[in-house]
């Protein structure tokens, strides 16, 4: 009797060891399939160029592409975006140089000078050549641009200055002088009597500063223009060379 249960026992231990044995087999063929399914994916990942990596295994010049939670931005940064920066000095300094930079980039876009009248010119710049005067009836050089326009016509400034003279009675009659900068002058000569800047004022290229008259007591015979001058570091320059 004894015998017989413990053959009874024998066997049910012998068949639970089968489902045991069974059972581990299957687990480690699944842990082997979900490997090497594992493997095959990083491989074609990496293979693609979109495995990611983790934040302490990235380059240091890699480290600045992730972010706070190590992710790497796949998508390249436009080259004239501002930078975010954990710092907000530093992202102040690099929005400055940008708005610098477009800065720059406008004015370089814009006239180097504007034209103070529009008409046609019945006397060249000429700083070597001799040129005939019909006031003074003599040939002479003519260190200016003489522009025929009607009485009245509004005179502009050619660019950005500060008004530093205004004659009444000079041989070009009223004048009008602007320093744009240590090195360069423009001067507006023939007007009429009503200057509408005065000495010290800020004009901004375009600004009306007077009108044409007839003032000038060397170009009288020329009827109504405007006579313009250029200085450059001393020098009388053409003044039509500000512009092209």
């Amino acid at each position: 009797m004894e015998n017989n249960k413990n053959n009874k026992f024998k066997k049910i231990l012998e068949k639970d060891s089968f489902y045991l044995v069974l059972f581990l087999c299957v687990c480690l063929v699944a842990f082997t399939a979900v490997w090497a399914t594992k493997n095959s994916v990083d491989n074609l990942m990496t293979n693609s160029g979109f495995k990611n990596l983790e934040y302490s295994e990235l380059l240091d010049d890699e480290k600045d592409l992730a972010d706070s939670e190590g992710e790497i931005h796949l998508i390249k940064d436009d080259e004239d975006a501002v930078t975010a920066s954990t710092n907000p000095n530093e992202n102040l300094q690099k929005a400055k140089e940008k708005l610098e930079k477009e800065a720059a980039q406008n004015k370089n876009s814009q006239p180097l000078a504007v034209m103070p009248v529009e008409g046609k010119i019945i006397r060249e710049f000429s700083d070597s050549t001799l040129s005939y005067s019909p006031t003074l009836e003599q040939w002479e050089l003519h260190k200016a641009v003489d522009i025929k326009v009607s009485e009245n016509t509004p005179v502009r400034a050619m660019k950005d200055g500060e008004v530093v003279q205004i004659t009444r009675n000079s041989k070009h009659g009223v004048t009008v002088k602007i320093k744009h900068s240590e090195q360069l002058y423009t001067l507006y000569g023939n007007l009429s009597t009503e200057v509408l800047v005065e000495e010290g004022d800020f004009v901004k290229a375009g600004d009306v500063i007077g009108s044409v008259g007839n003032t000038s007591i060397v170009e009288s015979k020329e009827g109504p223009h405007l006579h313009l001058e250029a200085i450059k570091d001393g020098k009388y320059i053409n003044p039509l060379s500000l512009i092209k």
